[in-house]
């Protein structure tokens, strides 16, 4: 294991967290994204809920992340999704 500037030690489990518009696929486009990056089971890591008045949607995915870059271009990438507004 390494461990980042950041405290965290890595492989890891880590929750991703997006906030974004809700639309046709954008569920599917987050979750692609995350896939593509860190390993997850989207019955078991992945909730998303709805805001208030629908407008938006909170996607959380907990992932077994290898690397803090990898961490940092999973980030990068979701952060190029049109429909995605912020990412914790």
């Amino acid at each position: 294991m390494t461990k980042a500037v950041t405290g965290l030690e890595f492989p890891c489990r880590y929750p991703i967290k997006v906030m974004a518009a809700t639309g046709p696929q954008v569920r599917d486009q987050v979750l692609a994204v995350v896939a593509a990056h860190a390993e997850f089971s989207a019955a078991e890591d992945v909730r998303c809920r709805p805001s208030r008045n629908g407008r938006f949607e909170s996607i959380t995915v907990t992932v077994q992340i290898e690397s803090r870059a990898r961490l940092e271009a999973l980030y990068a990438d979701l952060g190029r999704l049109d429909a995605v507004k912020m990412m914790l």
